[in-house]
């Protein structure tokens, strides 16, 4: 079967931004954009048995505090050997600071909900993680089972 890849995001504009780069590669039509959020998506997705275990890789950088609820779908979607994407696990440095450091309120939101994917996914038997301190943060989860 042929590679696609199934984008999602609220705001179009920011798939329209890099459309032409997209044209310029010439793989237009291997993107099946989907407007609006995800969550959604991935639950009509879920409904699909035949989906179930059919994506090689998944790559987050969504609302933070559904970071969770991603987990829990894209296990199911993503195969055995497959590998999903949190960008911003380490959340500006900041999952390594104590709690009493001062920060916005912002920050502080992020922090809680990156600390609570963090531990949910180092708790998960069916993954294995690689957290790579670049950027803001990457953590890789290879599917086990």
């Amino acid at each position: 079967m042929a590679w696609q890849i199934i984008a999602m995001d609220i705001n179009r504009e920011n798939y329209d931004m890099g459309r032409p780069s997209i044209e310029k590669a010439g793989v237009a039509h291997k993107i099946d954009f989907r407007e609006g959020p995800a969550l959604p998506v991935l639950d009509e997705m879920l409904q699909n048995e035949e989906m179930h275990g059919s994506f090689d890789f998944a790559f987050v950088d969504a609302d933070k505090g559904n970071y969770g609820n991603y987990h829990m779908r894209l296990i199911d979607l993503v195969k055995v050997g497959g590998l999903i994407a949190y960008d911003n696990t380490l959340w500006k440095g900041s999952v390594a600071h104590t709690p009493e450091i001062l920060m916005s309120e912002g920050m502080r939101s992020g922090r809680e909900h990156m600390l609570e994917l963090n531990r949910a996914l180092a708790a998960d038997p069916r993954i294995e993680i690689a957290q790579i301190p670049i950027a803001d943060g990457l953590t890789l989860c290879r599917r086990l089972s």
